[in-house]
């Protein structure tokens, strides 16, 4: 039955677009993945991986990879590479995208950032291994095919000490195989909303997170994620996805250079006995985390020669003060 119920899926995927848009539970620290304006936020050469296996104990369930490297050229520009491998049964996707980020700085706390990117997609389709009840179905004969198509995004991130919000288009072109809707179509694009804001300091930060997705021809999705940090180094994540399913997981900074976490969502719907639960890990690292609230000398968004104010001494003034920001960084 299980099987039976992906080949669906995948068979109406197959025809109607092969456009994929990625959504992960923990995508407040890798929000590069799909917004190319986000880009070394948390510090100036960084790596997010996230694996994503959904619908546990199905076979030929949606799998997803994603890797997003970034550089910060200077306090302006950064850019980055981005991809992902993305397989559900017999079709699978490969990304591979170029970014670029330009910030546009309001004053040495706050920054809004324009990001785009280009690329190209490598649809496959492999029906050599399908069980079907008709072995002359002329939809399964051919064995597959291999297709590459360009793409591009866009998007904007805006970040101030104690709020980040992000909107962006992860795919500006419909990769369909067959039918009209191929290329440039506004009316296909699937838009991506992020926002979030930090409660507390010191022993105890909230950092409430909330991601959207939304499309002209389906209904909108949310996740809502409440990220509870202790001490600066650990965190337990609990929240909500509209789809009626609980998101909860763990994270840790293990270093000023390392960051792992685990996620999992369980389906509370009539459905949940043959999806069971997705499972997500991600891994990143950065050279270093810009953790420290009041490190002023390391801020990235101060112009030089436009203030007399000697940051450096009033953060070590603040810093016996105050205890440090975990994750995202607060410039």
């Amino acid at each position: 039955m299980k099987n039976y119920i992906l080949l669906i899926v995948v068979f109406i995927s197959a025809n109607v677009s092969a456009q994929n848009t990625i959504r992960f539970s923990q995508l407040n620290f890798a929000q590069g993945v799909n917004n190319p304006a986000a880009i070394a936020f948390d510090g100036p050469i960084m790596g997010d991986l996230i694996a994503r296996n959904q619908w546990l104990g199905v076979e030929g369930a949606p799998t997803t990879i994603a890797f997003n490297g970034q550089y910060e050229i200077n306090e302006d520009m950064a850019v980055g590479l981005n991809m992902f491998h993305d397989r559900i049964g017999a079709e699978i996707t490969n990304s591979f995208a170029a970014q670029f980020a330009y910030r546009a700085k309001i004053d040495y706390e706050r920054v809004f950032s324009f990001g785009i990117s280009a690329g190209l997609d490598n649809s496959v389709l492999n029906f050599t291994g399908a069980q079907t009840t008709d072995f002359q179905d002329p939809t399964f004969a051919r064995g597959g095919y291999s297709q590459v198509f360009f793409n591009a995004a866009v998007g904007i991130f805006y970040n101030a000490p104690k709020f980040y919000a992000g909107f962006s288009v992860p795919k500006l072109f419909q990769n369909t195989r067959e039918g009209a809707e191929k290329g440039f179509r506004v009316n296909r694009w699937h838009y991506y909303a992020s926002t979030g804001f930090y409660l507390g300091q010191g022993k105890y930060v909230l950092n409430p997170h909330i991601q959207i997705k939304l499309s002209q021809y389906t209904p909108m999705t949310a996740d809502l994620i409440l990220r509870n940090t202790f001490v600066n180094r650990f965190s337990i994540v609990v929240g909500y996805r509209t789809e009626n399913s609980l998101i909860a997981g763990v994270d840790f900074l293990v270093s000023d250079n390392l960051r792992i976490g685990y996620s999992f969502n369980y389906d509370l719907g009539p459905l949940s006995k043959v999806k069971g639960a997705s499972n997500e890990l991600y891994l990143g690292v950065a050279f270093p985390y810009d953790s420290d609230k009041y490190n002023f000398s390391k801020r990235r968004y101060i112009r030089k020669g436009r203030s007399k104010t000697d940051y450096n001494k009033n953060s070590q003034r603040k810093q016996r003060k105050s205890g440090r920001k975990f994750g995202r960084k607060w410039s």
